[in-house]
């Protein structure tokens, strides 16, 4: 499927081909035509509605948070928008690969030298419940889903208990990716996560992931040193 690129108030859109209900969806949203109950975001430049469209549930969030850190400069100046890299990724994925997460239907940027200030996207609903915890009970069916997500070209970046939906057909599914800058790095802070935090052993490897490892491995000890 073709994604659609445009221009609208300031926004470059994307979304795809043959959807023009949900770009009708979004440019209703955004005129404030209709809205949505808000879901907690953590982030007071973030917002988050569940919108019911044509009698199906999305997801829009709204993101207007910058990382003035200088790494996180460069790394978008050279892997540039997030959102608009995603929609395409996920798009060249068939239907199957991509059930691991949810998918990205519409996104809106505004951006200034590759860095984007502004940005809404609608995502698909995924119906279930998030874990309560991450334990012994769904260690094996969460290795499962991260090995997925990384064999389809994307990591989570950002795994706790909240961006894991169980279905109700007892699948479980990652939601919320945060894999922004180097994917090599965010599938080895994956791997690293859950090892150290969760004791749930994904091999790693290569380049990359070695790095990360020994990055972290100093840290630890730094902060050992430290007292901390």
């Amino acid at each position: 499927m073709t994604i659609n690129k445009t221009q609208e108030k300031g926004y470059t859109v994307y979304y795809k081909e043959g959807r023009d209900d949900l770009k009708s969806l979004m440019d209703k949203y955004m005129n404030s035509e209709i809205g949505g109950k808000p879901l907690s975001s953590g982030n007071e430049f973030r917002s988050v509605e569940l919108v019911e469209y044509q009698s199906r549930k999305f997801i829009i969030k709204n993101d207007r948070e910058i990382d003035y850190r200088f790494e996180k400069k460069l790394q978008n100046l050279i892997s540039g928008p997030f959102y608009s890299r995603l929609i395409k990724k996920l798009d060249s994925l068939t239907p199957e690969v991509r059930s691991c997460t949810a998918d990205l239907y519409y996104v809106a940027e505004k951006t200034r030298f590759r860095q984007c200030y502004d940005v809404y996207t609608l995502h698909e609903y995924i119906e279930g419940e998030p874990l309560d915890s991450i334990n012994k009970s769904n260690e094996d069916d969460l290795k499962e889903c991260i090995q997925r997500l990384h064999r389809a070209g994307l990591a989570s970046n950002d795994i706790h208990s909240g961006n894991f939906i169980r279905t109700s057909s007892g699948e479980l599914r990652v939601i919320d990716l945060s894999c922004k800058g180097s994917l090599k790095v965010c599938q080895a802070n994956d791997i690293l996560v859950l090892r150290n935090k969760y004791h749930i052993n994904i091999e790693g490897h290569g380049l990359v992931y070695k790095l990360v490892q020994l990055k972290e491995k100093f840290r630890r000890l730094s902060r050992k040193l430290r007292g901390k």
